[in-house]
C-alpha cells in the first residue's frame, strides 16, 4: 500500500512539473534571469523533497490561474461609424428596433459606448426617438419624422464632429 501511495505523488509531482514546464513554454522570461541564475548555483542548494515541490507547483499555477488577463483585440469602431450603421439599419425598418437586438453581436465594450454615443448623437439631432416602457426592459429604437432630412443634411456635420 505504501509503494502504491509513492507512486501516486511520484505521478502526481510528474503532472506537476509537467504543468509548469507548459507554463514555462507559455510565457515570457527576463533575458538577464538566466545570469542571475548562474550567480546563484554558486550558493549551496536548499533540500526538498517531492512533497515540497508538489506543493509550490500548485501555488504557481493556482496564481497562474487566477492571474487577470488582459484581452488586448483591436476594435476600432468609431462613433461616426456606428451612427452610419444605425441610419442604414433605421433606413430598413418599418417598426422600432430595439436595442438589445442590435447590440446581438456586438462583444467589445468600445462597440456598446460607440453605439451608446451614436444613440444620443441621432437624439439630440431629433432623428431618433428612443422608447422603454419600464424600467430594466428593452429600449425601444424609431425614426423621428425628421429622419430622412437630418440623414440627407445633419448627420454629416455631426459625423465631422466624431472624427
Amino acid at each position: 500500500m505504501e509503494r502504491l501511495l509513492e507512486h501516486e505523488r511520484f505521478k502526481n509531482a510528474a503532472q506537476m512539473l509537467q504543468q509548469k514546464q507548459m507554463l514555462e513554454a507559455a510565457t515570457w522570461t527576463n533575458p538577464g534571469f538566466r545570469e542571475f541564475q548562474d550567480d546563484e548555483a554558486a550558493e549551496p542548494e536548499i533540500a526538498a523533497d517531492t512533497v515540497d515541490l508538489v506543493r509550490i507547483f500548485r501555488d504557481i499555477l493556482e496564481r497562474a490561474r487566477n492571474r487577470p488577463i488582459l484581452d488586448v483585440e483591436e476594435d476600432s469602431v468609431t462613433v461616426s461609424q456606428m451612427i452610419r450603421f444605425l441610419a442604414r439599419r433605421l433606413a430598413m425598418e418599418d417598426k422600432p428596433v430595439a436595442l438589445r437586438r442590435l447590440l446581438r453581436h456586438t462583444r467589445s465594450e468600445r462597440a456598446v459606448v460607440a453605439m451608446f454615443l451614436a444613440l444620443l448623437e441621432m437624439v439630440r439631432l431629433q432623428a431618433v426617438l428612443l422608447r422603454q416602457d419600464r424600467a430594466f426592459s428593452d429600449i425601444f429604437i424609431k425614426r423621428h419624422t425628421g429622419f430622412d432630412a437630418v440623414i440627407d443634411q445633419g448627420l454629416s456635420n455631426a459625423l465631422d464632429d466624431w472624427r
